[in-house]
Protein backbone atom coordinates (compact mmCIF):
# COMPACT_ATOMS: atom_id res chain seq x y z
CA UNK A 1 0.00 0.00 0.00
CA UNK A 2 2.38 2.29 1.07
CA UNK A 3 4.80 1.62 -2.35
CA UNK A 4 1.42 2.68 -4.25
CA UNK A 5 0.20 5.66 -2.32
CA UNK A 6 3.48 7.72 -2.76
CA UNK A 7 5.08 5.99 -6.07
CA UNK A 8 1.89 4.80 -8.62
CA UNK A 9 -1.70 4.59 -8.29
CA UNK A 10 -3.43 1.28 -7.13
CA UNK A 11 -3.14 -1.43 -9.83
CA UNK A 12 -6.39 -2.14 -12.17
CA UNK A 13 -6.06 -5.66 -10.36
CA UNK A 14 -7.79 -4.12 -7.37
CA UNK A 15 -10.57 -3.23 -9.12
CA UNK A 16 -10.83 -6.53 -11.60
CA UNK A 17 -11.19 -8.50 -8.11
CA UNK A 18 -13.57 -6.05 -7.27
CA UNK A 19 -15.97 -6.65 -10.04
CA UNK A 20 -15.32 -10.41 -9.04
CA UNK A 21 -15.99 -10.31 -5.58
CA UNK A 22 -19.02 -8.36 -5.83
CA UNK A 23 -20.46 -10.73 -8.59
CA UNK A 24 -19.59 -13.76 -6.59
CA UNK A 25 -21.55 -12.18 -3.80
CA UNK A 26 -24.21 -11.31 -5.71
CA UNK A 27 -26.41 -14.47 -5.46
CA UNK A 28 -25.96 -14.37 -1.78
CA UNK A 29 -27.14 -11.17 -0.81
CA UNK A 30 -30.43 -11.90 -0.90
CA UNK A 31 -33.29 -9.08 -1.16
CA UNK A 32 -30.19 -6.70 0.34
CA UNK A 33 -28.28 -4.05 -1.98
CA UNK A 34 -25.50 -6.36 -3.89
CA UNK A 35 -22.00 -5.20 -2.84
CA UNK A 36 -20.12 -2.78 -5.35
CA UNK A 37 -16.96 -3.70 -6.71
CA UNK A 38 -15.45 -0.26 -4.85
CA UNK A 39 -16.42 -2.47 -1.21
CA UNK A 40 -13.60 -4.55 -1.86
CA UNK A 41 -10.81 -2.27 -3.17
CA UNK A 42 -8.77 -0.81 -0.08
CA UNK A 43 -8.97 2.71 0.78
CA UNK A 44 -6.42 4.96 2.71
CA UNK A 45 -7.44 6.89 5.16
CA UNK A 46 -5.21 9.71 7.13
CA UNK A 47 -4.02 8.64 10.03
CA UNK A 48 -6.36 8.68 13.16
CA UNK A 49 -6.14 9.43 17.09
CA UNK A 50 -6.82 6.69 18.70
CA UNK A 51 -10.44 7.94 19.67
CA UNK A 52 -11.16 7.98 16.33
CA UNK A 53 -9.80 4.82 15.79
CA UNK A 54 -12.02 3.10 18.68
CA UNK A 55 -15.32 4.87 17.22
CA UNK A 56 -14.31 3.44 13.89
CA UNK A 57 -14.19 0.09 15.58
CA UNK A 58 -17.51 0.20 17.52
CA UNK A 59 -19.21 1.97 14.39
CA UNK A 60 -18.16 -1.10 12.73
CA UNK A 61 -19.45 -3.54 14.91
CA UNK A 62 -22.70 -2.37 14.94
CA UNK A 63 -22.73 -2.53 11.39
CA UNK A 64 -21.66 -6.29 11.69
CA UNK A 65 -24.34 -6.94 14.73
CA UNK A 66 -26.87 -5.26 12.44
CA UNK A 67 -27.84 -2.40 15.24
Amino acid sequence: MAVHRFFMPLADSWHQTGIMASAMLAPYSGKSKPPKPQDFVPIELPPQHQVQAEDAFRELQRQLEGN
